[in-house]
């Protein structure tokens, strides 16, 4: 994916394309946190923005049981036209997910590069949906090197009545179309380490659907408009939507007998690596209760016990353990938060093994130990004969310990002379500016390297005018 934008908060413009690990820093209030939010909103809100007008299929497939759209015609064609405006709606609702004023993000625009590329055409597709007495409402058949989607459904008195039939089909349908581009997204926001304290908001939250819920039953499904619907998960909130779903992820934590997720199952030694990271593991007993196991002891602290590191890396254990997989994107503000050093270090190792098992990651940092082990990583990706026998003295790094530099940029966010579009002559604006990336020296963070020497000089200055 592909974004420029304007005016969005202190950043007056920005480009930015996201690699399989992207990285943003600079110094405090530069914009970072915009652009995280920003990113966040955007692939989580897309597929449920675009309107494409399926009213006819569906009456046709609640009138004949059948009905087929060909999604090349109805969708690829117009794929571009159909981007601005869910573009144009997204702009509308960006200030309701942020919990902001709209004047604040007046003058903001955007331009989106979401491509639906061409794996979705190749592939067979089938999927359906059941009703909670397990009887078939609807089934979703695409034959390979076909456009063709054929939705088929059971004359039955229950498919009148389902009021998420029209959402299900459509969220399938988004899926199928755009698997390549838009990931499943989870993030760890800054706030956290306190998010159990905005239980009350979540609460509210679940009040204000079920009330939602209580008017269709009583009003019928026509009356929840998609307006509504978005109102009642979006809108009148007092926190960002980053930090509401964290908070509703950590009041819905999964308790020991849940399932694990598939990259868990896949390479269980991501999460030992982790939990080496936070010193301990975590259970969630079937009463809701959550408590940590400090590594090599038999007690359990709970949450109010624990250091600010323990509850700040909570929710990424429990995403990796029974949700991540192959393919969807972590989402880290500042993952130093309460971090020791070497547990920097550690962490940018791991981050480094999840992009190489097939997670994307994005996140803003201001440490220089992270982008410093990055650098590491890169250089222990070169093809040289001498670098086995110098992995073999690094006995904390393994072999899954590099980074491809083809797969890693970085944003620094800074005041920089930029000639934007409309405009004739370079001009110093608030911006972001891609580092460069040397496959034998690693990331050029001018931001770190700039305080670094200035601390360098005063410390020289002083050694000398003692001595």
């Amino acid at each position: 994916m592909k974004l420029i934008f304007e005016n969005l908060g202190p950043l007056e413009y920005g480009k930015i394309e996201l690699a399989d690990l992207t990285i943003i820093c600079g110094e405090n209030n530069t914009g970072k946190t915009y652009v995280t939010y920003l990113i966040y909103c955007l692939l989580t809100s897309w597929k449920h923005l675009i309107d494409i007008n399926l009213k006819k299929e569906f009456h046709e497939l609640k009138v004949n049981g059948v009905t087929r759209i060909d999604l090349q015609k109805k969708i690829a064609d117009s794929w571009d036209k159909i981007c601005e405006d869910t573009v144009t709606k997204f702009i509308k609702h960006f200030p309701e997910m942020l919990a902001s004023k709209s004047e604040l993000l007046a003058k903001l625009s955007i331009k989106v590069d979401i491509p639906l590329g061409v794996l979705w055409k190749q592939r067979e597709y089938k999927n359906e949906l059941r009703s909670a007495k397990g009887n078939l409402l609807v089934t979703m058949t695409k034959l390979a090197h076909s456009s063709e989607l054929e939705l088929a459904a059971p004359q039955s008195s229950e498919l009148q009545s389902i009021i998420s039939l029209e959402n299900f089909i459509e969220e399938r349908l988004f899926g199928l179309l755009l698997e390549e581009t838009i990931p499943t997204v989870f993030i760890a926001s800054t706030e956290r380490t306190g998010a159990t304290t905005f239980k009350k908001q979540l609460n509210l939250a679940i009040s204000n659907l079920v009330d939602l819920l209580g008017q269709a039953h009583k009003d019928g499904a026509d009356s929840i408009t998609p307006q509504k619907l978005f109102d009642t998960i979006y809108g009148r909130p007092e926190y960002a939507l980053p930090v509401r779903h964290n908070v509703q992820f950590i009041n819905q934590l999964p308790n020991s007998s849940a399932e694990d997720g598939e990259i868990y199952r896949s390479f269980p030694d991501l999460l030992k690596r982790f939990e080496t990271i936070v010193g301990g593991t975590y259970v969630t007993n079937k009463e809701g209760i959550t408590y940590f196991q400090p590594k090599g002891s038999n007690l359990k602290l709970g949450l109010g016990e624990v250091s600010s590191s323990v509850r700040s890396l909570l929710i990424v254990w429990y995403w990796l353990k029974h949700f991540a997989k192959k393919g969807d994107m972590l989402m880290l503000d500042e993952p130093e938060l309460n971090l020791h050093p070497a547990n920097q270090r550690r962490l940018a190792r791991f981050i480094a093994a999840l992009v190489n098992h097939g997670i994307k990651i994005f996140l803003t940092t201001h440490s220089d130990y992270i982008v410093k082990e990055f650098n590491t990583l890169i250089m222990l990706n070169q093809e040289s004969p001498k670098l086995q026998s110098i992995r073999e003295k690094l006995a904390d790094y393994l072999l899954e310990d590099k980074l491809d530099p083809k797969c890693v940029s970085l944003y620094m966010a800074r005041d920089a002379s930029i000639l934007r579009p409309g405009y004739r002559r370079k001009s110093k604006a608030k911006t972001l500016i891609k580092a460069e990336i040397n496959t034998t020296l690693g990331i050029e963070a001018m931001s770190f390297d700039e305080t670094i020497d200035d601390m360098n000089a005063i410390q020289e200055a002083i050694y000398y005018g003692l001595n």
